[in-house]
């Protein structure tokens, strides 16, 4: 359905620019009634509509109403979504629930590394202690 209703609006551009390009002139139009034109040029005369003008209304419209429902079709909050990210999130592993009071879980480490071992409780911390107790 939309492919076809792409096709159908791809049609009605093409047929839309065709008529318009084919269209003659009305005469001098704002520059006419600027510089001594009849008012008619200027706001356009209300004369019998010919074969191309009923074209070009007919073409826009249509345009209009193919635009307005490929917008809305594609729109679709029902459609699957495409999003790579949200894919990615969907396929990734759920992280272990955290319980309350206990050290956060290590990164996983590459195959061969050795693990890492947590220091013994009685060792000193690596980094001496802050403070203002100079020498």
């Amino acid at each position: 359905m939309y492919g076809l209703l792409l096709a159908v609006h791809v049609l009605v551009c093409i047929g839309l620019i065709a008529v318009v390009l084919l269209q003659s002139g009305k005469g001098g139009g704002l520059a006419g009634g600027a510089f001594g034109g009849t008012a008619q040029t200027v706001f356009g005369g209300r004369g019998a509509t010919d074969f191309m003008t009923r074209a070009t209304m007919v073409l826009g419209g249509a345009f209009f109403v193919t635009s307005l429902v490929l917008a809305l079709l594609s729109s679709n909050p029902g459609r699957a979504s495409r999003s790579l990210i949200q894919e990615e999130a969907r396929r990734a592993p759920a992280p272990a629930p955290q319980v309350p009071g206990t050290a956060p879980a290590q990164a996983p480490q590459s195959p061969g590394a050795a693990p890492a071992q947590p220091p013994p409780a009685g060792t000193p911390p690596a980094t001496p202690p802050t403070g203002g107790g100079g020498k």
